[in-house]
């Protein structure tokens, strides 16, 4: 029997890999540190943008505030203004001047009427009280809120003589402080009662 012999060949030789080139092919997806730092930017933006909303909502009912109790103070000072107008007369039965809180006076029509400041409540108040009685003992309803300060002063023909006796009242001025959400603001208008 003959033997054969076959030549046999080493196997080629692979090119020696870097490290680099060892490490198994990358897949599709992001790694830890990838996904942390897209974590910590989002929540930077999201604490960002709750803080830049929650001013903006502060800002929006702090302004509504302030408007609606401005808007009470003003429909409310218009009130007051033109039934200071209807004075009857300047003599003490139509007019009670002794308090600068608050006005009693007799309208042209007979009835009497007294604006005060409730400072429980900080309310300007309006009753159906004359000279004669006691402001708030009458039918008395409120007319604004928030109303810190209500101040009359009366005046002699000379528009800046102070006076307390109703027969030289010529002009009486008013003066109401409103203050909400610490904004303050002053409605003030001298008054000349028609029938003075």
């Amino acid at each position: 029997m003959k033997r054969h012999s076959a030549r046999i060949r080493p196997a080629p030789r692979r090119a020696r890999s870097s490290p680099v080139a060892a490490r198994p092919r990358r897949q599709n997806g992001w790694t830890l540190i990838e996904m942390l730092t897209v974590l910590i930017i989002l929540a930077v933006v999201t604490a960002v943008g709750a803080r830049l909303m929650s001013g903006m909502f502060r800002s929006y009912f702090t302004a509504r505030d302030i408007t609606n109790s401005d808007a009470q103070a003003r429909v409310a000072f218009e009130r007051m203004t033109r039934e200071l107008r209807q004075i009857r007369s300047a003599t003490a039965t139509d007019l009670d001047v002794a308090s600068a809180a608050q006005v009693r006076f007799t309208d042209s029509d007979g009835n009497g009427v007294c604006f005060y400041r409730d400072a429980a409540t900080n309310r300007l108040m309006r009753s159906a009280d004359g000279p004669a009685t006691a402001c708030g003992a009458t039918s008395p309803q409120p007319l604004a809120d928030f109303v810190t300060g209500l101040n009359f002063f009366y005046y002699a023909n000379d528009g800046s003589t102070t006076t307390a006796a109703p027969a030289s009242v010529y002009y009486v001025t008013v003066r109401v402080n409103v203050q909400d959400n610490d904004v303050t603001d002053t409605l003030r208008a001298t008054i000349h009662p028609r029938n003075f």
